[in-house]
């Protein structure tokens, strides 16, 4: 006789088991995920665009490098040290332009001038801090030093120095000096990168709670026999694609500085787990190898610098379809020079040979979903699913419509695909208040760029202005404008 119990309890372990074969086959026949980056890079790069400008208090300035950038409300703000002609280090900022052509016109306040005085302060790091609402400001003063800001465009309410150690561990030992900090955080930890003079790398962690507080356990991470790793770590989170990617600047056989670089799927990883990618001299992530110069080469030396974000938060996130990265060169006549005396400039970097599946679809890096707001819990909507140029766009009960669903890659929010795609445009180019937000066939112009910011906020690359819903307006079919950023629960939009 059956016993009924053990014959059901048989059966469910049969189908436990056939369900688990048949998701490991159904895994193992996956196709594997499409490389985010090349396995060659290929850039082009301006001259340069930025020079020191003489207004330092009771200094001579030589050199402006190691720029730190970030976006935040449509515009660009660096972070960068400054040499002068005593060999004194300090710190400066400019920002508030939306065209890397106006950068060089950009008033440069210096830091000096601030709660974080004079003296030895370099290599600047800055990103807002999300979990607590704070920008944030690294530096190197010897040790790992950090002040808070109001805003990037606002170095003035830089707060005086803290520490985030009060040694280097491990990596004191033997070191004459130690530079160039760089922090990179995931969901759970934030890891503090920085080097030594005997091309060793280190890094320590502390917890996202804990922030800015908790840093140690400092690790060996890479270290090589030579100047092929130097200085100028940078670590980035690759899109939505997976992958970091570490950026490590090195020095050639001919004495010309260039960047290597290795990715991995998750930043916690020994060094030894991450892949080579572009990480010679002659198959480098950026340097004499593979960089043009359509106005004139003026440098042979790619130094340290920093990609552009698409996000100025805690996760270092780069778009891998959309890379610009902003370094310092100098004039190969100078050679010979004292380091502090070197007369480094600031150049920007293209990245133009993007992988061939950031061309269609949701490139990588790039996300799709409903553009939610925050004051009405409604929608983005283009009206009756219309697909003619000039529409204006409206918010609407969500739902899973494609009128509803907006793609945001290479600066563009798009909506509809194929034949029928179609560009979130400010209407006419308008850079003034009230300027509706239409859809428009994609044409790249500036008007049809947006920023997502670390607000919340959506603004225009060619007015600064932000995405806003009229009159702060919460019914089905209020109208979407552009309007001056305010960051009002009528101008904060979540993508999901």
């Amino acid at each position: 006789m059956r016993h009924p119990t053990r014959w059901r309890s048989w059966i469910a372990l049969l189908a436990t088991t056939l369900a688990a074969a048949l998701a490991a086959a159904t895994l193992s026949a996956a196709p594997a995920q499409a490389a985010p980056l090349p396995s060659s890079f290929q850039w082009s790069s301006t001259g340069a665009i930025v020079a020191p400008q003489q207004t330092a208090p009771g200094r001579t300035l030589v050199s402006l490098k190691d720029p730190s950038v970030v976006q935040e409300d449509g515009k660009y703000y660096v972070y960068a040290t400054t040499a002068d002609t005593n060999g004194g280090w300090s710190l400066t900022s400019f920002g508030g332009f939306t065209d890397w052509s106006q950068a060089g016109q950009a008033q440069q306040y210096h830091l000096s001038q601030t709660p974080i005085g004079g003296g030895y302060r370099a290599a600047p790091q800055v990103f807002y801090f999300e979990p607590d609402n704070q920008w944030y400001l690294i530096y190197q003063t010897g040790l790992p030093s950090f002040s808070t800001l109001s805003h990037p465009g606002q170095p003035q309410s830089a707060s005086a120095p803290k520490n985030f150690m009060s040694n280097h561990g491990i990596a004191d030992a033997g070191s004459s000096y130690i530079l160039d900090y760089w922090i990179a955080c995931d969901e759970v930890n934030c890891y503090l990168y920085f080097n030594n003079d005997k091309q060793k790398f280190y890094r320590a962690k502390t917890t996202v709670a804990e922030f800015p507080n908790g840093f140690g356990d400092v690790e060996l991470f890479m270290e090589a026999p030579n100047q092929s790793l130097f200085e100028a770590t940078n670590v980035y989170k690759l899109g939505d694609s997976g992958q970091y990617l570490l950026v490590v600047e090195g020095i050639g056989s001919n004495g010309a500085r260039y960047f290597r670089s290795w990715t991995s799927n998750r930043l916690d990883a020994n060094f030894s787990q991450w892949v080579p990618l572009a990480n010679t001299q002659s198959n480098p992530f950026a340097g004499a190898a593979n960089v043009s110069f359509p106005g004139g080469a003026w440098t042979q030396d790619i130094s340290h610098g920093e990609a552009v974000r698409v996000d100025g938060n805690q996760t270092m996130e780069i778009d891998p379809c959309n890379i610009d990265y902003l370094y310092q060169g100098r004039n190969p006549n100078s050679n010979g020079m004292e380091y502090s005396q070197l007369p480094y400039r600031l150049g920007l970097l293209n990245h133009t040979n993007p992988t061939a599946d950031c061309g269609s679809g949701n490139p990588g890096g790039g996300d799709s979903g409903q553009l939610r707001g925050t004051g009405s819990n409604r929608c983005l909507d283009v009206p009756n699913q219309s697909t003619t140029n000039g529409t204006q766009v409206q918010i609407y009960d969500c739902w899973t419509g494609a009128n509803q669903q907006w793609t945001y890659a290479n600066g563009e929010l798009s909506v509809y695909s194929g034949g029928t795609k179609k560009c979130l445009d400010a209407n006419g180019g308008g850079t003034t208040n009230g300027t509706t937000a239409i859809i428009w066939s994609c044409h790249g112009g500036a008007n049809q760029r947006w920023n997502m910011n670390s607000n919340g906020t959506i603004s225009n690359a060619a007015s600064g202005l932000c995405l806003d819903v009229a009159a702060a307006a919460t019914a089905n079919g209020s109208k979407v404008q552009l309007w001056t950023c305010h960051t009002g629960t009528n101008q904060r939009w979540t993508l999901t």
